[in-house]
């Protein structure tokens, strides 16, 4: 059986037309149609019927539509497992990135050289939702932030990011090098609505320092609260990579948080769903070793986004 044709017949199927499958596949027209028709008369049948706008599927062909795409499916399955038990990472994988950590592009590009042969998904969401989606199997590996202490068992810490306290350009708190805990508690702080990995390391710092924070409207996208605290309605609390830019700009103003001081950790979690395949494992190792290397790409700015790992 020859599963580049039914390959093929897949690929005619779902375009209608033999010339935009041959511009697709860069091969010409009368390839493709000999290979359909070498196709037909090993089956014995019919699979297209040819009209005037292209091809369309005869009762046969889409009849045994679903179980084509079942075979090649589990053809080109058995052929990546292959080529990963001889050492060649092949495969789909899906990564989650946080907004605030600006490495999408680099990523990419690296693991596009070094691994030509797996497919990368990118997902860019709130470290919450990414520690969800990993949870469940919806992605493989993902960078979320995490407390200090609270690491799974196969999480990988990779980095500390230091907290601010975010306000509106020119603001006399947030204007300052740094501010302690107990000088913000009256400003109305705009944070994302719990369950929220950061809001939750927030509460549990002012707990701890005795201290009571004051909180104005729930806000989720970081994006949304960054307009409307450079608009002078309020303040938040991040991490200084989620702000740099906006900081550089003058479109905000930030104070570190030292007393007490008030860090996550980036941690690489990856899915226990599904066996962790060498793609998975060249990608994950990939993009912690990326990530480690941040501190040294921002080394000039006077308040570090990134540092090395404090805590283990």
């Amino acid at each position: 059986m020859d599963f580049e044709r039914w390959k093929l017949f897949l690929k005619v199927a779902e375009m209608g037309s033999l010339s935009k499958v041959a511009v697709v596949m860069k091969r010409r027209q009368p390839v493709i149609s000999r290979h359909i028709n070498a196709l037909e008369i090993e089956c014995g049948c019919t699979l297209f019927y040819r009209t005037g706008r292209g091809v369309a599927l005869t009762e046969v062909g889409e009849a045994i539509l679903p179980r084509v795409q079942t075979m090649v499916r589990e053809s080109e399955q058995i052929m990546m497992d292959i080529k990963g038990q001889a050492g060649v990472p092949v495969g789909a994988v899906s990564v989650g990135l946080l907004p605030s950590v600006r490495i999408a592009a680099d990523f990419l590009g690296l693991a596009m050289d070094k691994f030509p042969q797996v497919t990368l998904h990118l997902t860019e969401a709130a470290a919450g939702q990414l520690a969800e989606q990993v949870a469940t199997g919806r992605i493989d590996l993902a960078l979320v932030l995490r407390e200090p202490g609270s690491l799974g068992l196969t999480d990988e810490a990779l980095l500390t990011m230091p907290l601010c306290v975010v306000g509106p350009p020119g603001d006399p708190i947030t204007s300052q090098r740094a501010v302690s805990l107990a000088q913000i508690a009256g400003l109305p702080l705009i944070q994302a609505k719990p369950p929220n990995a950061l809001r939750l390391h927030i509460e549990q710092s002012a707990r701890r320092a005795g201290v009571q924070l004051t909180y104005g409207p729930q806000i989720d996208a970081l994006a949304t609260q960054k307009q409307v605290i450079a608009g002078g309605m309020g303040y938040t609390i991040t991490t200084r990579m989620a702000v740099r830019e906006e900081v550089a700009q003058g479109l905000l103003s930030a104070a570190d948080i030292t007393e007490p001081r008030m860090d996550l950790m980036l941690v690489l979690v990856r899915s226990n769903q599904r066996p962790a395949t060498l793609a998975i494992r060249k990608i994950a190792r990939l993009l912690a070793e990326l990530v480690r290397k941040l501190p040294d790409a921002y080394i000039d700015d006077s308040s570090p986004s990134f540092l090395p790992l404090t805590i283990q």
